[in-house]
């Protein structure tokens, strides 16, 4: 019996944005990322990499208004491609959890991808500018994915200093945590109600 492939391609195209996100959630960890936020993208190309999933995303925006709408906007596509490369969620771990240090720095991620949308983000630590990028628009990345991915989604900092390595290890702990939970265990629909 030949597995799933485990796919999805989301395009939206806003006044503000447009952007198109394919995902491969049993791959290599592949990135082809293309977005005028090069810390962003680069943020991007670390949650790839640690998921294991194989990413492509190509986005545009009104970044000269702000980074906000293309930054919420591709954590919505993103999402959106991952809940549809799930389909049913049929036998997956569905529960994932991951710590990341990256020198001083350590966040830790604990992620349900049970249809429950939810973010909680403790990222206090997470403040002031990378280059032109205000870091504190990586919390509406996060919830936006979870908006679209259905995901439950806990981050917190647990110590840092240095903005640089804490969104690194945040995105790493938020790769790490999913490439759990997208485990296939098998058992049915990892619920007690018998649907997601």
């Amino acid at each position: 019996m030949t597995p799933q492939v485990r796919t999805g391609t989301i395009r939206r195209d806003t006044r503000e944005t447009q952007i198109t996100a394919g995902v491969i959630i049993d791959g290599t960890g592949a990135a082809a990322i293309t977005l005028p936020l090069p810390f962003f993208q680069h943020m991007i190309e670390a949650f790839t990499k640690y998921s294991g999933m194989d990413v492509t995303l190509a986005g545009a925006g009104d970044i000269e208004v702000d980074a906000h709408h293309l930054v919420e906007d591709v954590g919505l596509v993103l999402g959106a491609a991952v809940s549809e490369a799930l389909g049913d969620r049929n036998g997956i771990r569905r529960f994932g959890e991951a710590h990341a240090p990256l020198d001083g720095s350590l966040v830790r991620c604990v992620v349900d991808y049970g249809r429950r949308p939810h973010v909680v983000y403790a990222m206090e630590q997470l403040r002031g500018r990378i280059n032109d990028f205000d870091v504190e628009v990586i919390s509406e990345f996060v919830k936006g994915y979870a908006q679209t991915a259905g995901a439950t989604i806990h981050v917190d900092c647990i110590r840092g200093d240095n903005p640089h390595h804490i969104a690194e290890a945040a995105f790493k702990a938020l790769g790490l945590a999913t490439r759990d939970a997208f485990r296939v265990i098998g058992g049915g629909v990892p619920s007690t109600k018998g649907t997601l």
